[in-house]
């Protein structure tokens, strides 16, 4: 009888607990065959590969840039143990930049990490009143919150409401402007120019034959980096810069997308998406980066990035980009993996803190932008 219970209890947590997609779903548009390279794929030993990771909502530090610069080593089998980020402010905007130059046996990669964290940091102290549980960068006599929540409720307005969320609402508004010109400054001295002379890890000059350069992007963090590169490429004296930036960049890696969300603030009411004026923000800023350097001619026309979307279906502040209005006016090649980050329970729920934030943390995804899909032969060895 004690064997039988013990059986059925077995059998029950089976069936309550399960991970949908464990085996990820690849789709994409052009509806061709969905494979696509990784990081290890553009290693060469004769020249070296710019990396920009750039973050997403909620409040991050120095450990996000050393854990992202771990993962992406230790996927491309490299020694995590040789990780040692120089940190730099970037001028008086509030931003840290994070880089190292890493070598590896398939080729040196230039890894930049930007945290723009502190900029929206105070602004989201305005929500502290408000945290049951307080978050570190909360006020120290800032008075407990009185009323009773629900213990699921209050994680999920602690973090993803007070702390994550607001980051996308401080974004879009009336601080935006100031935000995109300070990531603007950021990416020029990760992966750009400056003062006309593009800069590396190490310094110097990019060689003649441009760098390549793969974005490795967060949520929100996805459409600040692409705002931010279109509001540049239109300043005249950093528009070649921008534009050399875009064109460099071949891979794209967009975990926890919000883009068909946030395209939604870009739009009128009859839905209308085309900027009214030239201090406006596009839709899709990568189709508008696209047309604008047709306009001026700085790239090929082959210099299309293709862009890859990691979605947990039961991530509620992410989207798929394939099946999306979003997509249907892109030009660019868009590939969705569709994963789970966290096991669902009798399933009613995956921990909504667990399916948006942990693709960094996620295996899978970092097997598949470090070797691509499928995977390069010995990639991660």
């Amino acid at each position: 009888m004690k064997r039988t219970l013990v059986l059925s209890a077995t059998l029950a947590g089976l069936v309550a607990c399960s991970t949908p997609y464990r085996t990820p779903v690849v789709d994409a548009t052009p509806a061709t065959l969905p494979t696509f390279a990784g990081v290890a794929n553009l290693l060469k030993p004769e020249r070296a590969l710019d990396v920009l990771l750039v973050h997403g909502i909620c409040t991050q530090d120095e450990s996000w840039a050393r854990e992202s610069v771990e993962q992406l080593v230790a996927g491309l089998g490299g020694d995590t143990a040789q990780v040692a980020l120089s940190r730099s402010e970037v001028g008086d905007t509030g931003i840290v930049l994070y880089r190292q130059s890493v070598p590896l046996a398939g080729g040196s990669v230039n890894i930049n990490a930007l945290l723009w964290s502190p900029l929206t940091t105070p602004l989201k102290a305005e929500l502290c009143y408000d945290q049951s549980n307080k978050s570190a960068t909360c006020p120290a006599d800032q008075p407990a919150y009185p009323y009773k929540r629900a213990v699921l409720n209050r994680a999920l307005k602690d973090k993803l409401l007070d702390d994550c969320l607001a980051d996308a609402v401080i974004y879009q508004g009336k601080a935006r402007e100031a935000i995109s010109g300070r990531m603007q400054a950021a990416i020029l001295q990760a992966v750009g120019a400056g003062n006309g002379a593009a800069l590396v890890p190490g310094g110097g000059e990019v060689p003649p034959e441009p760098l390549p350069l793969v974005l490795i992007t967060d949520s929100l963090g996805s459409k600040i980096t692409f705002d931010a590169l279109f509001r540049l490429a239109g300043t005249p004296d950093q528009s070649v810069a921008a534009l050399q930036v875009f064109n460099r960049t071949s891979l794209v890696f967009m975990r926890a997308n919000q883009l068909p969300l946030l395209r939604l603030a870009e739009m009128d009411l009859d839905g209308s998406m085309a900027p009214r004026g030239p201090n406006d923000f596009p839709a899709d800023p990568i189709q508008a980066l696209i047309e604008r350097n047709r306009v001026q001619g700085v790239g090929k026309p082959t210099n299309v990035p293709t862009v890859v979307a990691f979605t947990d279906p039961n991530d509620v502040l992410a989207y798929t980009l394939v099946n999306s209005p979003f997509a249907a006016r892109a030009t660019y090649p868009i590939i969705d993996v569709v994963v789970s980050n966290a096991p669902t329970y009798l399933g009613l729920l995956e921990l909504p803190n667990s399916a948006h934030t942990d693709y960094p943390r996620n295996a899978t995804v970092q097997r598949m932008i470090a070797c691509g899909e499928p995977a390069l032969d010995g990639c991660g060895n």
